[in-house]
C-alpha cells in the first residue's frame, strides 16, 4: 500500500509569501528612487553646488592659479612690460578656491607693440598654461584691450591692457654671432658691416676674402672680430670645413699648433668658435688642445652646437676660460627666408627670458636681407644688439 506524503502547510505558506516580500522591495526602490530624482528636480543649485564644491578638492584646478598668474607675469615680460606698468589688485574670494582671490591685473604695453601681437602673445601663454580664455574684447580702436580669464567655468582673473606711447620698455639683450666672414665676397660683408649695430663676426683663418674682411673691418668699431676655427664634420669627406681644419686624426701637437695658427691668422680677435666641427667638438683630447690654444691667446669660447653632443664648452669651464654656447640659429640649412624671418622675431622676443641671447646666424646676402628688414621693429620693441663679450659678462652675472 502506498502512503501518500502529507502536505507541508508551513511551506505552502512560505511559498505564497515569497512575492508578496519581492513587491515590498520594488516599491521602496521605486519609492527612493523617485525622491532623489525629485529632489535633483527641486535643488539643481545644491547639486551644482556640490559638483563645483568637488572641484576645490582637486589638486590640478587649486595649482591652476600658481601657473596663470606666471603665465601673466611671462606674457609682461616678453612685452617688455616695466613693474611700474603692472598693476595687481585682489578682490572678493573665488568660492572655489580656498584662500584666493579674483585678480584684476592693469598692463600698460608701450604703443610699439600692435595690439593684435599684445594679444597673441596673453592669449598664447595663458593658454599653453592650462587657462581658459572666457572672453577678450577691443576698446577705444585698439589701444585697450580686456581679457577674462577662467578655469572650466570659473572666472579667476581679469586683465587689462592700455597700450600708451609713454610706457617704457624693458630692454631685451641679443648678441648676434655672424659666422663664415671671409667666405662670401666683400659687398656682402660690408653690407653687414654697415647695419650699425653691435655684432660678431666671426671670420674663417683661411677664408678667400678673409685679408679684404680684415681691412674693411678697420673703420667699424661696433663689430667684434672672432675666430671661426674649420673642424672636423662627421660626414667629411663629404663636406669639406675648409683651410685650416682641426682632424681627430692629428696628434695633439698638430692640433695645438693648427689651432695657434688660425687663431694668429685673426689679428684683433677677443673670441672662437668652431666651423662645423660635429665630430671634432664631441672629442674631448682634441677639444683640450684647441682650447689650450684658446686660452693662451686669452680668448673666450663659443660652442656652435653642431652636434648635442659637444664636449666643448665643458673642457672650456674646467681649464678656467670664459665660455658659452649659442642660444639660437636663425638660418640652418634648408629653411626659406620666410622662416628665418619668423626664428628671427621669435628668438629676439623670447631674449627677455634671460640676461642675454646669443643668436647664431651667417654671412649670406639672405640673411642680410631679413636683417636689414626688421633691425628697425626689433629695436622699437626694446631689442638691444651687444657683442658676445657683453653677452657673456651679462650671462655670467645670473
Amino acid at each position: 500500500m502506498v502512503r501518500r506524503r502529507r502536505p507541508n502547510k508551513t511551506a505552502k505558506k512560505r511559498k505564497s509569501a515569497f512575492p508578496l516580500w519581492i513587491a515590498i522591495v520594488i516599491v521602496i526602490a521605486v519609492g527612493a528612487v523617485l525622491i532623489i530624482s525629485g529632489n535633483r528636480k527641486e535643488h539643481p543649485e545644491a547639486n551644482e553646488k556640490n559638483i563645483k564644491s568637488a572641484e576645490i578638492v582637486d589638486s590640478s584646478s587649486i595649482d591652476f592659479i600658481t601657473r596663470i598668474e606666471g603665465a601673466i607675469m611671462q606674457a609682461a615680460c616678453d612685452l617688455g612690460v616695466s613693474d611700474d606698468n603692472l598693476r595687481w589688485k585682489r578682490n572678493k574670494e573665488i568660492e572655489q578656491f580656498p584662500n584666493t582671490k579674483f585678480s584684476n591685473i592693469t598692463m600698460t604695453v608701450n604703443s610699439a607693440f600692435p595690439m593684435a601681437h599684445i594679444n597673441y602673445v596673453l592669449q598664447h601663454t595663458i593658454v599653453d598654461s592650462g587657462g581658459r580664455i572666457m572672453d577678450a574684447f577691443d576698446k577705444k580702436s585698439g589701444t585697450e584691450l580686456t581679457i577674462k580669464v577662467g578655469y572650466g567655468g570659473i572666472s579667476t582673473h581679469q586683465i587689462k591692457i592700455r597700450r600708451r606711447n609713454s610706457a617704457t620698455i624693458k630692454p631685451a639683450y641679443v648678441a648676434l654671432l655672424i659666422d663664415d666672414f671671409g667666405y662670401y665676397p666683400v659687398p656682402i660683408a660690408k653690407k653687414f658691416f654697415e647695419l650699425g649695430i653691435k655684432f660678431d663676426a666671426s671670420i674663417l683663418p683661411q677664408g678667400e676674402y678673409t685679408q679684404y674682411i680684415l681691412r674693411e673691418l678697420k673703420n667699424y668699431d661696433k663689430i667684434e672680430r672672432m675666430v671661426h676655427i674649420p673642424m672636423e664634420p662627421k660626414n667629411y669627406p663629404k663636406v669639406d670645413p675648409g683651410g685650416g681644419a682641426i682632424f681627430v686624426s692629428m696628434t695633439d701637437h698638430e692640433i695645438l699648433r693648427q689651432a695657434e695658427k688660425d687663431i694668429s691668422a685673426i689679428p684683433g680677435a677677443v673670441g672662437a668658435n668652431n666651423h662645423m666641427g660635429s665630430r671634432a667638438t664631441e672629442n674631448k683630447r682634441v677639444m683640450y688642445q684647441v682650447l689650450r690654444a684658446v686660452r693662451d691667446a686669452g680668448l673666450f669660447w663659443v660652442d656652435s652646437r653642431t652636434t648635442p653632443y659637444s664636449v666643448s664648452e665643458e673642457v672650456a669651464i674646467t681649464m678656467k676660460i670664459p665660455a658659452v654656447h649659442i642660444d639660437h640659429i636663425i638660418d640652418p640649412p634648408i629653411i626659406s627666408a620666410d622662416e628665418i624671418e619668423q626664428r628671427l622675431y621669435r628668438y629676439c622676443l623670447d631674449a627677455r627670458r634671460m640676461p642675454a641671447m646669443i643668436i647664431n646666424c651667417h654671412s649670406s646676402d639672405t640673411t642680410y636681407q631679413i636683417l636689414k628688414k626688421n633691425l628697425p621693429t626689433l629695436k622699437k620693441y626694446g631689442i638691444e644688439f651687444i657683442t658676445v663679450s657683453e653677452a657673456i659678462a651679462k650671462k655670467s652675472t645670473k
